[in-house]
């Protein structure tokens, strides 16, 4: 075994993150890891990148050894590469200067030579399967884009193991598809990777064994081939009756009460407009002119292709990016300059797809994070009233089912899908009667999503008004009550969600794409 681990254990305050787990990868293996929220994923694969000291058992490489601590830089040494969903490339750098950076620089008579190393790179990137301008700025890349320079700077090293953190959050289909390939590329040339998601479509497709955990324990080890998706949701949440429910989204009675908590009075009446979008146009072009209602009671889904303007029509409403022109109304209330603090007044929740970068301070704990946009509520008489806080944040700790030590701990040491909920905790503290929702699901386990489902169907049923961007195109159908869709920054249609099939929303997409290029 190129991997072998056994009893491994990490503990957070005296709480076990992992508990004796036992794991083991061959080479040129592809292996999956899944498991709810919370279950030790990102904790066990930043122990084998260096990032954490392991607390007990031992973990053998090619045999060898390994000591309680190893620096990261070590772990790369030793063949390991992680890509973690939250890119680290310096956005101002190109895409060679990125792949190059932290490596020796060949050097002649003094001089760099930079012709070389964009000739190995490129040449290691054509290897891959990646074709893509090396001389591009990493900020003008798409997702995928980025994707592809972390793994051509991973393998430009002599990578035995690469793991892939929630690869496909940000990706289309045709990306997701691109990178499937790289994979199977990576695995017939022997090199072993190591695949963690939340998507088990991808797991069963990809992955040749995957690796079940749940509360910092194994729960199994299986063949792909010898299981199913019904299987793989029944190992994750150790229930035996309810994992059809869970998988295929079937209504059950929420398990998120954060409703309870403030109240059930409607802010508007249902099917009233709340928020409305007239010619909006964004300053650096990306959003070209925007009309859209939405309705108080209703969920209004936003679908579009990569590169549609979904995100920044989200922001340019919020306030985030600048408006050139065009104007957004709020119950009646119009402003062509809105602005993030103006937009918390008036009512509106944002949940950004970046949640560790813009929705929340991961060195803040929890209780901190859950009052950033609030804290004036508990603020008298210029006085923090502590005790309501800590009250307040205990209480949305319990409705949300947000593992954790307690409030004070660091929101950093959380996994993905629990800060999600501090990011909706956050939201909710606020009382938003318009919630805008970019990507709100990207990278939670299943139970998890069908929860902010929930949270969110409660919410438009107490008159609240939901504007959800999915990339997602079934998830997107299964919630929203009617999809508008964006393409090459204008909305193109707006589709009743009744019998709507994916294939007319695409239609209209590629329809778009096809007039744009005419």
């Amino acid at each position: 075994m190129l991997l072998d681990v056994k009893s491994v254990e990490k503990q957070f305050n005296g709480v076990y993150a992992l508990k004796g787990l036992d794991f083991s990868l061959g080479e040129g293996e592809v292996h999956g890891l899944v498991g709810e929220n919370g279950a030790g994923k990102s904790t066990f694969i930043k122990i084998l990148g260096g990032v954490y000291k392991r607390d007990g058992g031992n973990i053998l490489w090619n045999g060898k050894d390994l000591p309680e601590t190893i620096r990261p830089e070590e772990s790369r040494h030793l063949g390991i590469n992680i890509i973690f969903q939250d890119n680290v490339l310096i956005p101002a750098f190109t895409g060679m200067e990125n792949i190059c950076l932290g490596r020796p620089y060949p050097v002649k008579g003094g001089l760099i030579q930079w012709n070389k190393m964009e000739r190995e790179a490129a040449a290691k990137a054509a290897e891959l399967g990646i074709h893509l301008d090396l001389k591009r700025p990493v900020s003008m890349m798409t997702p995928a884009q980025k994707k592809c320079v972390e793994i051509v700077r991973a393998m430009m090293s002599d990578c035995k193991l690469l793991i892939l953190d929630e690869p496909t959050a940000s990706l289309s289909d045709k990306e997701t598809n691109l990178l499937f390939s790289i994979v199977r590329n990576l695995k017939a040339k022997g090199t072993s990777v190591l695949y963690v998601t939340h998507r088990l479509e991808e797991i069963m497709e990809l992955t040749d064994r995957v690796t079940v955990l749940r509360n910092g324990t194994l729960v199994s080890t299986v063949d792909t081939a010898g299981t199913n998706r019904k299987e793989l949701v029944r190992l994750m949440s150790g229930n035996e009756t309810g994992a059809e429910d869970v998988e295929t989204g079937k209504d059950a009675e929420s398990k998120l009460q954060g409703a309870e908590l403030l109240g059930a009075g409607a802010e508007g009446k249902i099917g009233r407009t709340v928020l409305e979008v007239h010619g909006i146009r964004s300053k650096d072009g990306i959003v070209r002119g925007v009309d859209l209602n939405v309705k108080a009671g209703l969920i209004t889904g936003m679908f579009g292709l990569c590169g549609s303007g979904r995100t920044e029509f989200l922001e340019c409403i919020y306030g985030t990016r600048k408006l050139a022109g065009g104007e957004v109304m709020v119950n009646g209330a119009v402003t062509s300059h809105p602005t993030p603090s103006e937009s918390i007044r008036q009512g509106m929740a944002f949940i950004c797809e970046d949640r560790r970068g813009k929705a929340m301070i991961p060195a803040f704990t929890v209780e901190e994070n859950m009052m950033l946009s609030s804290i004036d509520r508990y603020t008298k008489s210029g006085w923090f009233q502590k005790r309501s806080a800590d009250k307040k944040a205990m209480e949305m700790i319990g409705a949300l089912k947000i593992k954790c030590v307690g409030a004070g701990q660091p929101a950093k040491e959380l996994s993905g899908g629990n800060q999600q909920k501090v990011v909706f905790a956050k939201a909710l503290l606020t009382e938003p009667s318009i919630w805008l929702c970019d990507e709100p699901t990207q990278a939670v386990d299943v139970a998890t999503r069908q929860e902010i489902h929930r949270l969110l169907k409660e919410e438009a049923k107490k008159g609240k008004a939901v504007l959800y961007v999915s990339s997602d195109l079934t998830e997107l159908l299964e919630v929203a009550d009617a999809v508008a869709v964006m393409a090459y920054g204008r909305v193109r249609k707006t589709f009743e969600n009744k019998d709507l099939k994916p294939t007319d929303v695409l239609a209209c997409c590629y329809e778009a794409e096809r007039e744009e290029s005419d």
